[in-house]
């Protein structure tokens, strides 16, 4: 059932307070993701982006397949896209901000392109250090 399994993917995402989470990440073969924070989540069945702006926006982002690693992603700032909800109809829709970049990321998840592919062995390095750190943090934080 569709529904039941948008909203169980929306659980989840809430639950690892994420922003996004596309089906591949928790181990299904469909093409569907869901993005949104709060109580306001859609779930974006075939997915599909028709247009993208010029204009390109350099932003941090992170992904709840890689925990406390944030990198600094450069994705077009509005896209024009298609996707069926959860009852088959097809929407069209044009998406901009956090948003856009949202929906990017998990069709790029979908597509089997992770964030971390999207930039070079530096800015992984520098990252991964930040990312130790916050990790040593939280663990000492936790034990006290």
């Amino acid at each position: 059932d569709a529904k039941d399994f948008a909203s169980t993917l929306v659980e989840t995402c809430k639950k690892h307070k994420g922003y996004g989470l596309s089906a591949n990440q928790c181990g299904f073969k469909y093409r569907v993701f869901v993005a949104g924070a709060g109580d306001d989540y859609v779930a974006f069945f075939n997915p599909e982006v028709i247009n993208t702006s010029k204009k390109e926006v350099h932003m941090m982002e992170g992904c709840l397949s890689f925990p406390f690693l944030g990198l600094r992603i450069t994705r077009p700032e509005e896209i024009a896209v298609t996707y069926q909800d959860f009852t088959g109809e097809w929407k069209q829709s044009t998406l901009t901000g956090i948003s856009a970049r949202c929906f990017q990321h998990e069709l790029d998840h979908m597509n089997g392109i992770r964030f971390i592919d999207k930039v070079g062995p530096v800015a992984i390095q520098q990252a991964r250090r930040k990312q130790e750190k916050m990790i040593k943090k939280i663990v000492r934080h936790k034990k006290k």
